[in-house]
């Protein structure tokens, strides 16, 4: 480390020494981070998993796809950062999903989870960035809308008159496609 240059610790924000005439060395704390990856052990990673849906440790849990299925990380979380993306949207959203539900934190509190896809500029991963959104785009225009679970949403859906089943066959494209008689 350089000479005057700041500790770094774990923990929370906040500098020790915010008096700028003080001479005594600065310690910048950092938020406490894990990761969870094929390497740690499933116990581990249950633990671990555990303590992030605590209010207090964790803050920043870094995670491979060990936790993509099957696992809520929704209770005390609101952001979540895609560190490596995927090719299929539906794989993006899944991971999303583990923080996005029903009693989730941000429905709590009634703020949105954000979800970021950070990507190099220039390279393979912004093309794979470019790709994915428009498979998403393209997913939206055949679905139809976004498909949310918020309990007012649902609420909101489950009064909504349905769309008529003969009209849903009336309206239904034929995507067979014919071979040509050789």
């Amino acid at each position: 480390m350089s000479p005057g240059a700041p500790r770094i610790q774990t923990g929370a924000f906040r500098r020790e020494n915010p008096d700028p005439d003080d001479q005594t060395e600065e310690v910048l704390y950092l938020p406490n981070v894990r990761l969870a990856n094929g390497e740690l052990p499933q116990t581990a990673r249950r633990r671990l998993m555990l303590a992030f849906n605590a209010p207090f440790f964790p803050e920043i849990l870094i995670a491979s796809s060990v936790l993509g299925e099957g696992v809520d990380l929704h209770l005390d979380c609101r952001y979540v950062v895609h560190h490596d993306l995927a090719w299929n949207p539906s794989t993006i959203e899944q991971r999303t999903g583990r923080v996005d539900r029903i009693g989730a934190k941000a429905e709590r509190a009634r703020r949105p989870v954000y979800v970021y896809l950070p990507f190099v500029t220039a390279t393979q991963d912004e093309k794979m960035f470019r790709v994915v959104r428009d498979r998403e785009r393209w997913f939206a225009v055949v679905m139809g809308e976004k498909y949310q679970t918020d309990e007012q949403t649902t609420d909101k859906l489950a009064e909504r008159v349905p769309f008529p089943e003969q009209a849903a066959k009336a309206l239904a494209f034929d995507l067979a496609v014919g071979l040509a008689a050789g």
